[in-house]
């Protein structure tokens, strides 16, 4: 019997677009991001994957609150699929990476890797000037793909917020937090760091077609016309607002048609978060030993080939026996409340 998983194409979309971000962070990693265009097409090309990313999770998180509503299984089951995959993915980063990438000797680096004050700068993160990584690259970024992280996260609490109070089914609810997720990325729009609240925008989206359009049919024809759109728009400022209409329609679409490789692209593993979160780092590390002026078709191509074996270990070695323990026994966790009380009455 085929199981619920592969009779979507999420696994194959989830990969898909952790490898179309590499592309755009080589683009990137090669120039900095300081000598890129606003609307330059490889930014919004990587901003569409990493968009797609969560709309699938918003979708996905959110049905799994409803099949199992019970908060500390809910909440369990996140943990385990973020949390031991995204500790060994920064020991590695400070532990192996670090000492051949660093500027530092290696008796500077883990002297500086392992006082205090460096441990609280986060040097896995953002500035790795601290223990000597990074800071001569174009972008001086250990891993910038982590950002998206404490912000998902942040969203699944939501999500079991919601839930506990009987909200998701509120029509009302989920369309009130778009609107004002809408309005406060516009009055930050100019910032393109602060703009990125726009990515929970899809994760709302993406929850809010889950739960109340669970039965709604993607038309191909509908969502090629999207995509015609998206091309039309995509060196201008308005491609940004076609992809909030676009991105989760294609992405859904996509996932529900009914092609069989694609419907057990995931059987061998879900090794798209391995391949998010081990890569950065790794392009990184590319042009420290290379330089940045590879032809981008070999830099784009030595980045997924020195990632995907991590995500392989990481999905076969760590992810699959955390995901494991989903159902395991744990403690009594429904609420206390009587039960005619709960949940989207």
């Amino acid at each position: 019997m085929t199981s619920v998983r592969h009779e979507n194409n999420f696994d194959f979309l989830r990969l898909a677009s952790a490898l179309v971000i590499i592309v755009s962070h080589a683009y990137a990693l090669q120039i900095g991001y300081g000598s890129m265009y606003r609307y330059d097409p490889m930014i919004f090309i990587g901003t569409t994957a990493l968009a797609s990313l969560f709309v699938i999770s918003g979708h996905l998180i959110s049905q799994s609150w409803i099949y199992q509503p019970d908060l500390k299984r809910y909440l369990w089951k996140r943990i385990l699929r973020v949390f031991p995959g995204l500790f060994p993915a920064i020991l590695f980063t400070l532990f192996i990476i670090g000492p051949i990438a660093t500027i530092f000797s290696l008796p500077d680096y883990l002297g500086a890797l392992l006082s205090p004050s460096t441990l609280m700068a986060m040097p896995f993160f953002m500035n790795g000037a601290c223990i000597g990584l990074f800071d001569q690259n174009p972008v001086t970024f250990v891993n910038a793909s982590l950002w998206t992280i404490p912000v998902e996260f942040s969203m699944y609490l939501v999500v079991a917020f919601l839930g506990v109070l009987g909200c998701l089914r509120k029509k009302w609810i989920l369309l009130s937090m778009i609107a004002a997720n809408f309005l406060v990325w516009i009055l930050f729009y100019q910032d393109p760091s602060l703009a990125k609240v726009r990515f929970i925008l899809y994760f709302l989206i993406g929850t809010y077609l889950a739960i109340h359009h669970p039965d709604h049919r993607y038309r191909p024809v509908t969502a090629g016309i999207l995509g015609f759109l998206l091309v039309l728009t995509i060196f201008s400022p308005v491609y940004e607002f076609v992809a909030l209409v676009a991105v989760p329609y294609i992405v859904l679409c996509i996932a529900h048609l009914k092609i069989a490789p694609l419907n057990n692209f995931g059987e061998r593993g879900d090794f798209s978060y391995g391949v998010y979160i081990y890569a950065y780092p790794i392009q990184q590390t590319i042009v420290v030993l290379l330089g940045p002026s590879l032809p981008l078709w070999l830099y784009c191509s030595l980045s997924i080939a020195l990632t995907f074996p991590l995500a392989y270990l990481s999905w076969h070695l760590i992810e699959k026996k955390a995901l494991a323990l989903k159902q395991i026994d744990l403690s009594p966790g429904r609420f206390p409340w009587p039960s005619e009380r709960l949940f989207f009455k």
